[in-house]
């Protein structure tokens, strides 16, 4: 009985050690503390090959948004995912939505069970005015990343805003998002929730 015991207590500190690295956690963010005005309207892309989890992406971030009293717009009705719009033709439709900040969610990677993430550096992206290469994740400022293995799904993203007049990023963000089961379009609003968060948190939106 006594050793039934200790493997039931074992069994239920294991699980809520695994529910706790559930969710998404930020790895990494950087501010521009020169910045202190708060978007009037945010223009939101989504970086993904497949428009369903795309839009889903935009839609849940616009939602939220609107939610807090910050304008925003989608992407996907006005830009293709395929091939790859250019620079200008971003920013022409930017400038049609009247939006003062790019917000550039981007997909990294995903990681499966017994996998472990290499030893990488983390930089903020550069920007439009520097090239469009910037726009995919060019780097700047380095923060580092510990190796750390799983035994569930992660899923690493990273979120920049960026000013439309300058093209400077004024915010960036790299997440990874934890889960075992019910599939990564699941954890789209938990996500979305937990960028919004750290955005308010930096004082970036209301």
């Amino acid at each position: 009985m006594k050793y039934r015991m200790a493997a039931l207590l074992c069994a239920i500190l294991m699980l809520f050690m695994l529910t706790a690295c559930m969710g998404t956690k930020m790895v990494a963010t950087w501010r521009d503390e020169a910045y202190h005005e708060k978007p009037a309207k945010i223009f939101i892309i989504g970086i993904s090959s497949e428009q369903g989890p795309r839009s889903l992406v935009e839609d849940e971030f616009a939602r939220l948004m609107k939610e807090r009293g910050t304008k925003a717009v989608v992407s996907y009705p006005v830009l293709p995912a395929e091939p790859k719009p250019d620079k200008e033709a971003v920013l022409a439709k930017v400038r049609e939505a009247g939006a003062d900040v790019i917000m550039v969610v981007r997909y990294l990677r995903k990681d499966m069970s017994d996998a472990s993430t290499p030893l990488r550096r983390y930089g903020v992206p550069q920007g439009f005015s520097t090239s469009w290469a910037g726009y995919y994740g060019g780097v700047s400022t380095d923060v580092g990343v510990r190796d750390i293995s799983y035994d569930y799904d992660v899923i690493s993203m990273e979120t920049t805003l960026y000013q439309t007049e300058t093209g400077k990023p004024i915010w960036s963000g790299l997440s990874q998002t934890s889960y075992k089961e019910g599939g990564s379009i699941k954890q789209i609003k938990p996500f979305a929730s937990a960028i919004m968060k750290e955005l308010a948190d930096a004082k970036i939106i209301k």
